[in-house]
């Protein structure tokens, strides 16, 4: 659809500085690190009135996707947005996708993301780069998209992957983080004691959760506050902590809870020189497909309301490090390419289709293909790697209740595991995917030498996640007091113009995490 040329041009006969007060609270923390930027943006345009929403719309960068005539139908009554974290703002080629989340709203108001881990080695399609140069299909890492063919190769990627038809495009720049972080005076963040050995890179530099030389973030454990070059290098480390790039997303998200509440709860909303300098910074760091603008945003951040309450479907492609069998070349599932030794990640194409089909999307292979078993059907161990009393019996009364075959397998080894884990015997990474979604944080371990799956409880593990098993749940409606929560701008209300999101109370300081 065309842009309403009208968008830019309403206006309200008030300042900036001069705009409506914002409501006192904005809508509830969103999980995701792409999701919590867009609610902080959105709630503080749609707070500040016409005049704002015409300020920022103007600022942030677009890009034209070329992406012909070959593509997914639309799809009748449902829309898809594609939300990608990168380290840089250009809508060109030379970036690098750090965070992909595919956003499926459906007919029936469901909400489901997927996000797709950036090593997940994938066909790219056939591409023609800046120079003029033609590029066969071939396979690569997920996130080389972006980087070799920029944002058309990256969509053309995923609607390849998917049989889904992108309709928005919305980029954020990680590195944006820091100009936000100096924008509010910094936030503290909570790292934790690492659970695992010294990370050793080739070359030879020792990186650990608290102080890591690739990154350069030092701090912790405990609180710290972070700002400027330290923000930037605490969402951007990965290597030095235990879970790697799914660690580095949790650091992310909780950057952003920790950038929300501050914004929320610590006035920067009421100030209009901060909010003044929020709104340049956030929108400086956004880039949007030619047909996406901030109305746009606020459908999305509406719609992904009840990320918080488990009413949004979030799943992730299981993927797996390549075995000798599958073509390693090394036991840590490095592969040859181009005579070179790289590290990626492998997906069973029948997982991909569980989760797509019932989007309307496809891949072609049977959703039961690759020994794909329910995750109900398979025997559960459950152990208790705390030390705290009484945990693994109740999670075992839990996983009963939800349909699972489980056991309590008693004490763990050691009983000082944080994060808990499920392992997985072969073949049964769907399984273990599931059950992961049941139990926030855990770190998932392929292990051919178990017989089912196997669940170790660390001490962060707070119950099991009250969310449905096999297919995602509705967004909750808004309820009558979150509507008269919401409020209106001093200024008035203005026909037309989008309401601030419904409100609920600022979200707590973030829990920690590596």
């Amino acid at each position: 659809m065309p842009r309403d040329p009208e968008r830019r041009s309403r206006t309200l006969p008030f300042d900036l500085r001069g705009g409506g007060r914002p409501p006192r609270s904005a809508s509830s923390q969103l999980s995701r690190v792409l999701l919590g930027f867009l609610s902080v943006l959105v709630f503080a345009v749609t707070a500040g009135g016409w005049a704002v929403y015409t300020y920022a719309n103007g600022r942030i960068g677009q890009v034209n996707l070329d992406l012909g005539d070959d593509r997914p139908e639309e799809s009748e009554g449902a829309t898809n947005f594609l939300l990608v974290g990168t380290d840089s703002r250009a809508g060109l080629e030379g970036q690098r996708s750090d965070t992909t989340i595919l956003a499926h709203f459906g007919e029936d108001e469901t909400v489901t993301m997927l996000s797709i881990p950036r090593d997940t080695y994938v066909t790219i399609p056939e591409y023609t780069d800046t120079d003029g140069r033609k590029h066969a299909r071939h396979k690569a890492k997920f996130n080389s998209a972006i980087s070799d063919g920029g944002p058309s190769l990256l969509v053309r990627t995923i609607e390849s992957l998917t049989n889904m038809r992108i309709d928005h495009y919305v980029s954020m720049d990680l590195a944006g983080f820091k100009s936000i972080t100096d924008a509010i005076g910094g936030v503290d963040v909570c790292v934790l004691p690492s659970d695992h050995k010294e990370f050793v890179a080739e070359n030879g530099r020792t990186s650990r959760n608290t102080n890591d030389p690739m990154s350069g973030f030092v701090g912790g454990p405990g609180t710290v506050h972070v700002g400027g070059e330290q923000a930037l290098a605490f969402v951007r480390q990965r290597h030095g902590l235990p879970g790697g790039d799914m660690d580095r997303i949790r650091r992310q998200q909780q950057f952003m809870g920790a950038v929300f509440h501050k914004v929320v709860g610590g006035g920067v909303l009421t100030n209009p020189s901060q909010l003044e300098q929020l709104l340049s910074t956030a929108t400086g760091a956004l880039t949007l497909d030619d047909n996406t603008d901030l109305l746009d945003l606020r459908k999305l951040a509406t719609r992904l309301k009840g990320i918080a309450s488990g009413g949004v479907g979030m799943q992730t492609l299981p993927t797996h490090p390549p075995t000798r069998a599958e073509g390693a070349v090394n036991d840590r599932g490095e592969i040859l390419v181009g005579g070179q030794r790289v590290s990626v990640q492998f997906y069973n194409p029948a997982d991909l289709e569980r989760i797509v089909a019932p989007l309307g999307g496809s891949t072609g292979s049977a959703p039961g293909a690759g020994g794909g078993a329910d995750a109900t059907e398979v025997a559960v161990q459950v152990f208790n790697g705390s030390g705290i009393a009484g945990l693994a019996a109740d999670a075992v009364d839990e996983l009963n209740g939800k349909g699972f075959r489980a056991t309590n397998a008693g004490n763990a080894s050691t009983s000082n595991y944080v994060t808990s884990r499920v392992r997985f015997g072969t073949g049964l990474d769907a399984a273990a995917a599931t059950l992961q979604t049941l139990v926030p944080g855990a770190r998932l371990e392929s292990d051919p030498g178990i017989d089912g799956l196997q669940l170790i409880l660390g001490s962060s593990f707070d119950g099991i996640a009250d969310v449905p098993v096999t297919a995602p749940a509705a967004a909750p409606a808004a309820t009558g007091a979150e509507t008269a929560a919401a409020g209106t701008t001093a200024a008035g209300t203005v026909p037309g113009a989008p309401a601030p999101p419904a409100a609920a109370t600022p979200p707590p300081p973030p829990n920690c995490t590596y």
